[in-house]
């Protein structure tokens, strides 16, 4: 990321980067459940190995939705994964429901591993991969290209060829898919 207030640039997966290069990992699209669907993707070294949506009943109570969101988590994704990536949500974007319903995520999947990449940041990478639609589902699939992009090492200062590149040498490494969703 860009240098900014004197702050070094970052690399916004770097904590897990092994594990999300070397392992499993599980991409979720957080929904706060208002919207009824939030989108996942696993990968295995790199590989994309399913999609999909996870569908939240709503409730006009929030920690309701939170309790029946934890419970989906626990029985759709029981199986250990190395690195759990979502977005990273702040600022005036992020609604406090969203926020919280990440925090859920996090904490219902347990895991020590959890990568966040900021929404604008992974969106980039999506649109030099080919296009970034609004589909839950298939957001989590460019959420977890980004995340791998980034622990191989790409960099947002680089000049555009310079990522578009990169991106395509990733590309053929790890067989992503990006045809017509």
């Amino acid at each position: 990321m860009a240098k900014t207030k004197g702050r070094k640039s970052i690399n916004p997966v770097k904590m897990c980067a092994s594990d999300i290069l070397n392992g499993t990992m599980l991409v979720i699209d957080p929904s706060s459940g208002k919207t009824g669907e939030a989108g996942w993707a696993t990968f295995d070294r790199g590989r994309l190995m399913e999609w999909g949506s996870i569908e939240i009943p709503y409730n006009a109570v929030a920690f309701k939705r939170f309790k029946s969101l934890g419970e989906i988590l626990k029985t759709e994704f029981p199986e250990h994964y190395d690195a759990l990536v979502i977005e990273h949500l702040k600022g005036r974007y992020a609604k406090l429901v969203l926020k919280q319903s990440a925090a859920v995520f996090a904490a219902c999947l347990n895991w020590d591993n959890v990568g966040m990449l900021v929404p604008a940041t992974w969106q980039a990478i999506a649109k030099r991969l080919g296009g970034h639609i609004k589909d839950d589902a298939i957001d989590s699939v460019y959420l977890g290209y980004a995340a791998i992009a980034f622990a191989e090492g790409y960099q947002v200062k680089w000049k555009i060829e310079a990522q578009e590149a990169f991106l395509e040498e990733l590309v053929e490494k790890y067989n992503w898919q990006r045809s017509e969703w």
